[in-house]
């Protein structure tokens, strides 16, 4: 049922429902009581009374002000108006209506009081509040009833809008407050059905269900106006996913290129993951993966996994991509120069399918070369030009890839006859200096011989002929024959060489020590000196170009390096350098430094100390003798083992060395200090820190105990030692002190090394030979992981003790066994210890029982102690209990 409302009646029945939903929520109905005055009003008087509780809602007294629109508040319910007259004669015109307040409906109209007489006293005797009995049926003017309004419903919980899967089922529900009344889901403002569940099922959802769905709940009080509709839910309908357009089956992509596999789906949330050779592409997730830069890496079968909001998700058929590579080179041709004559051979080697070749010269094709390898049998300057090899790979190539690669481009060149571009030049030169006479020639495997005055010089057969000591017998016309391939050469023009000599010194100037004040004088004397220039600190003194150099007065600013720079045409010649010194008058004081403010030993494995020499620790660096009073080291775990003797003077400059000691006695952290006290104005004492760290590399248990032992036999045990440090550490021995140290033998070999974070097993031996308990002592010794020591303990037992098993009673089935064993006791055994001994004595399990009643028995897992299944042998399962022990037989067979 579909209900529409022209907008004005909706908003007048909307502010009636929720005003009457306003009275509901208090429980009470609002009336409206009028009245209509007549002749004798202080007459008048009533009461409006509940029939079923006798309580009175409204009551007018005599000689009062009528009442008139008034509200009355009452619970639903069946009342009476109930009428006096103070004198008797009726109300005379006077008249009282009461309709529901809100609606307007009548339930008194116009109710009045007729003459009684004046003779019913009780007609005219009433008070308020009352209630007053009535003595005539006429006093009951009118008998109503009041019932609740009809409310509008509510809704708490609205349909929610849903996604769902075609073929799935889809719920809507609605809550609301309504008892008793009927429910109409809606679609896209079309009723679906009209019934009274608060919930609508569609239980294979379809295509054509998507749309907008609500639900009006009415009433059955008055369906006409009180109903509620609710908020619309969107019911969107998914789809699984569809591959409408699939990839190509295959390509061949072009090197380098780029290109797009494709796909098309159909779906609801459609989501995509390209695939290669069945692995996920990272980042592949759109409906076009796009390759670039196509190598044969990416050579493949490529297909895309189409995902969506619903299953299942759907796989595309495969595309077969293949990469249609260029050739590649893996040796090229070089350039050459060839003698005429000669056979020249170029070559290039490369790599790919099914390669042709053709060689190239000049850039035009050269017949029948078309191998890898072009060889011209006698050179001739013709063949000069430019070479190379185009290479292709003659494959399959449906789109018109580039599959020809060209060579490097090279040179052939026929050795021309040398030529000279630069020639030996004539030169002055000094006596006892350096001659170089150079020449540059062009042309293939050059050589050189030079000439003086047309003899060969042996032994100069470079482009540059080099005398390293002129004398006046190297004057003279030098040139030189310069030889290239084939047997082609070229002599250089004559250079004329003539010796002379160049400035010798004959007096140098000197170092100076001077004071502010005094006079500076420096001198030089050469031979063949044509020019002097005295420097300050390798910079030129303007001026200074004479052979004595004076300043009559030095400042501080004076002190510097100075030289005089003698010259002539052969050269020049830098005097010696004078150091000028300018002093102040100054008081000379020691000052001590150390070479270091701290020392740090770093780690001491226990059981050990290091030391350390310190070169060079105290320093005299001030200008006057240091004296160093005393030299303070603490606490006691540091020591001095070696220093100079006390009081020791250092002269300026002077060092002394301190040999130190650290022999910490406690694991952990160290530090201390090493005080230096001296006659040093500015620093009398110096301090410097020390640290050491005394550590234990290795960790292992604190004692070991081997249980009880035969006397006539031996147990081993194997004690874990762990490396808990960054190092590798060696445990170099292991030895047993104590009252019962000759019971326990290590049975490792040592040195036992162990590697740092690792474990190693260190395994101990123990033989009671006599009974009771025995005790000592493991020392373990390691000068680079330190020393540390546990308990080992056990006990020696008689063998005469034991009991078969048989003759006790007990049995084990399965025997052999495999992964388990149960030991039946015939006689009843109290509380016992059982453990299971190998044929070389080491006990592989144990554990307690507390006790089996006679045919009760105990079962053995076939595992040691820490869950390790036990291996395959002959083993003892010895049972203990008060003075008895009983032995018995184990074989197990995996």
């Amino acid at each position: 049922m579909t209900r529409f409302y022209s907008g004005r009646l909706f908003v007048s029945l909307l502010a009636i429902l929720i005003a009457l939903a306003s009275n509901s929520a208090s429980s009470q109905i609002n009336l409206t009581l009028t009245t209509v005055t007549g002749s004798f009003v202080a007459e008048v008087g009533w009461q409006i009374v509940n029939t079923g509780t006798n309580v009175v809602y409204n009551c007018e007294p005599f000689a009062g002000t009528m009442q008139n629109n008034v509200t009355l508040s009452v619970p639903a319910g069946t009342y009476q108006l109930r009428g006096w007259d103070s004198y008797g004669d009726g109300w005379n015109g006077c008249s009282v209506t009461i309709k529901y307040q809100l609606s307007g409906i009548l339930l008194v109209n116009a109710a009045t009081l007729p003459a009684i007489g004046t003779g019913v006293t009780c007609a005219k005797t009433m008070a308020c509040p009352g209630p007053t009995a009535t003595c005539d049926t006429r006093q009951i003017l009118s008998t109503f009833t009041v019932v609740p309004p009809c409310l509008v419903p509510t809704i708490s919980a609205n349909p929610l809008s849903q996604k769902i899967c075609v073929g799935s089922p889809v719920t809507f529900s609605v809550t609301t407050n309504m008892t008793n009344g009927t429910f109409e889901w809606r679609k896209n403002g079309v009723t679906l059905v009209k019934n009274t569940s608060n919930t609508y099922t569609i239980p294979a959802v379809t295509l054509a269900d998507a749309g907008s769905y609500d639900v009006i709940v009415a009433d059955n009080c008055n369906p006409a106006i009180a109903f509620k509709q609710s908020t619309a839910a969107v019911l969107t309908v998914a789809e699984s996913p569809k591959i409408v357009t699939q990839p190509i089956s295959s390509k061949v992509i072009c090197e380098n290129a780029n290109d797009t596999l494709r796909v098309r789906a159909t779906g609801t949330d459609v989501t995509y993951q390209w695939r290669v050779n069945g692995s996920n592409i990272s980042g592949a997730t759109s409906a076009d993966y796009i390759l670039n830069n196509m190598d044969n890496t990416k050579d493949g079968t490529y297909d895309c996994v189409v995902s969506g909001y619903c299953s299942p998700s759907v796989t595309s058929t495969s595309s077969q991509l293949t990469a249609a590579m260029r050739p590649r080179f893996t040796s090229q041709p070089n350039n050459q120069d060839v003698c005429p004559g000669t056979p020249a051979t170029i070559a290039v080697v490369a790599t790919g399918l099914n390669l042709e070749y053709q060689w190239y010269k000049d850039g035009a094709i050269i017949p029948d070369a078309i191998n890898p390898t072009y060889t011209i049998a006698k050179y001739s300057y013709n063949n000069n030009g430019q070479y190379y090899c185009a290479v292709k790979s003659n494959i399959p190539n449906p789109n018109n890839c580039q599959l020809t690669v060209q060579s490097r481009q090279v040179k052939l060149t026929g050795f021309p006859a040398p030529t000279i571009t630069t020639h030996p030049t004539s030169t002055d030169v000094c006596v006892g200096s350096r001659l170089s006479l150079q020449v540059v020639a062009q042309g293939s495997g050059i050589s050189y011989q030079w000439f003086k005055n047309g003899v060969a010089i042996p032994n100069s057969d470079v482009s540059e002929l080099l005398l390293t000591s002129v004398t006046p017998a190297t004057t003279g016309d030098y040139s030189v024959r310069v030889t290239a391939v084939c047997g082609l050469n070229v002599t250089s023009n004559v250079a004329k060489v003539t010796a002379i000599a160049k400035p010798t010194f004959i007096a140098q100037p000197t170092a100076k020590t001077l004071t502010v004040g005094d006079k500076l004088e420096l001198t030089v004397n050469a031979t063949d000196v044509r020019s002097i220039q005295w420097k300050k600190n390798d910079q030129p003194i303007q001026g200074a170009t004479s052979a004595t150099y004076v300043i009559e007065k030095v400042g501080k600013g004076d002190a510097g390096y100075y030289n005089a720079v003698v010259t002539n045409p052969c050269g020049g010649a830098s005097s010696a350098y004078s150091n000028v010194v300018v002093n102040d008058q100054v008081v000379p004081t020691p000052a001590l430094e150390l070479s270091t403010q701290s020392i740090d030993f770093g780690e001491i494995p226990v059981g050990y100390d290091k030391t350390l020499l310190v070169s060079g620790l105290i320093k005299n660096v001030g200008t006057a003798p240091l004296l160093v009073s005393g030299m303070t080291i603490m606490p006691s775990d540091f020591t001095i083992s070696n220093a100079p003797a006390l009081p020791l003077t250092l002269a300026p400059g002077q060092t002394a060395d301190v040999t130190l000691k650290a022999a910490p006695t406690a694991k952990g952290a160290l530090t201390g200090s090493l005080s230096i006290a001296s006659n040093s104005p500015s620093n009398p004492t110096a301090t410097v820190a020390l640290a050491a760290a005394y550590v234990l590399r290795y960790d292992h248990a604190a004692t070991e105990d081997f249980g009880t032992v035969l006397t006539d036999a031996s147990l081993d045990r194997c004690i874990a030692v762990t490396n808990t440090s960054a190092v590798n550490i060696t445990i170099e021995q292991a030895t047993f002190t104590g009252a019962n140290a000759g019971q326990f033998a290590v049975t490792t070999t040592l040195p036992l090394a162990i590697a740092a974070g690792q474990s190693a097993d260190l395994c101990v031996k123990f033989t009671p030979g006599s009974p009771g308990a025995k005790t000592a002592t493991l020392n373990l010794r390691s000068s680079n992981g330190g020393n540390s020591s546990m308990s080992v303990s056990g006990s020696g037992e008689t063998p005469g003790g034991v009991v078969d098993a048989t003759e006790a009673g007990v049995t084990a089935w399965p025997n052999p066994m495999t992964d388990r064993v149960e030991v039946r006791f015939a006689k009843p055994t109290p509380a016992m210890e059982i453990s299971v001994v190998s044929s070389t004595g080491r006990t592989v399990a144990a554990f307690s029982n507390e006790g089996v009643d006679a045919g009760g028995s105990v079962r053995w897992n076939g595992r040691d102690a820490s869950g390790a299944s036990v291996s395959s042998g002959s083993y003892t399962m010895v049972i203990r209990y008060s003075d008895t022990v009983i032995a018995l037989p184990i074989m197990i067979v995996k």
